[in-house]
């Protein structure tokens, strides 16, 4: 009697064993081999369905699922199937899947994504590596912070100063209240320009032209790999996405300045517990501390 056929893919879950795509509560608490709870498995052409989804490759489950899709790394596993699988695209779909076991060393990974980059893809994936591990946030120390944004700020030639808020949501908060920033003469009109050219001037506006002149020469490679350097659910986090592209247009010559420009500061300032910075007023970086696991 034939025996069935075993699947062997890749798959990724959030930081904290979420799915990457959708909102839902963790999977399972992290130890391995686990299997999947069963599904029901769409076997429609739609390449988006119901199942367990994964890919055949590593590099091609992080370009999908992202580095880190809600502003803390992402974490890669093995997995296995010896049920029927449907392959529709870069996906395939079970419905249960055995997670066998996490891949910890993504260098091998990330050089397959970059492998388009040819001689810049070891620079890429080390920048990549170190924004992981800075976004992991391995330690808290408000001081540093301090210092690394205020070393942001020098670095992007800003003379601004610092606001500290007690959550990211409080800064957030005054971000969305910059009609009100040109309070003295009311006029919203000049209020609204202020805070986009501030927000600009701190969000790496260089690194949007960046991004167009990658796009205009390599459009396809631009795209999978600012998929991977997205941040769906943490519009903070997309400073790696930012930084990144910089180092990489400008170290091709496709853009004048300094490759680490929009990386010095900001990166250490994650490393040590950041949560978010963003203008909350004119000429004020407003940051507030990562909670506290």
């Amino acid at each position: 009697m034939p025996t069935a056929t075993r699947t062997i893919a890749y798959k990724v879950f959030t930081h904290d064993l979420r799915s990457p795509i959708q909102v839902s509560e963790p999977v399972w608490g992290g130890k391995t081999p686990f299997t999947l709870p069963s599904v029901t498995l769409d076997t429609s052409t739609t390449e988006c369905a119901a199942g367990w989804n994964a890919s055949r490759e590593a590099h091609v489950a992080i370009r999908i699922a992202g580095l880190w899709p809600d502003g803390r790394p992402s974490r890669l596993f093995r997995v296995e199937t010896d049920t029927d699988i449907i392959e529709r695209g870069d996906k395939l779909r079970a419905s249960t899947w055995e997670v066998c076991e996490e891949i910890k060393d993504l260098a091998p990974v990330l050089a397959e994504l970059y492998a388009p980059f040819k001689k810049l893809g070891p620079a890429l994936v080390k920048e990549t590596l170190l924004w992981r591990e800075a976004l992991g946030r391995p330690l808290r120390d408000e001081v540093v912070v301090e210092k690394s944004l205020k070393a942001a700020l020098k670095k992007r030639n800003l003379e601004w100063s610092l606001k500290r808020f007690d959550t990211a949501r409080d800064a957030w908060d005054a971000w969305d209240a910059r009609d009100a920033w040109d309070a003295r003469d009311a006029r919203a009109a000049r209020a609204a320009r202020a805070a986009r050219a501030a927000w600009a001037a701190w969000a790496a506006r260089a690194a949007w032209a960046a991004r167009d002149a990658w796009a205009a020469r390599d459009a396809w490679a631009a795209r999978d790999v600012w998929d991977a350097w997205d941040a769906r659910d943490a519009r903070d986090a997309r400073a790696a996405r930012d930084a990144l592209t910089i180092v990489y247009v400008r170290l091709m010559g496709w853009q004048a300045g300094e490759p680490d420009q929009y990386t010095v500061g900001i990166r250490d300032a994650y490393s040590a517990g950041l949560g978010v910075a963003l203008p909350t007023g004119p000429a004020t970086l407003g940051w507030a501390m990562e909670p506290a696991p």
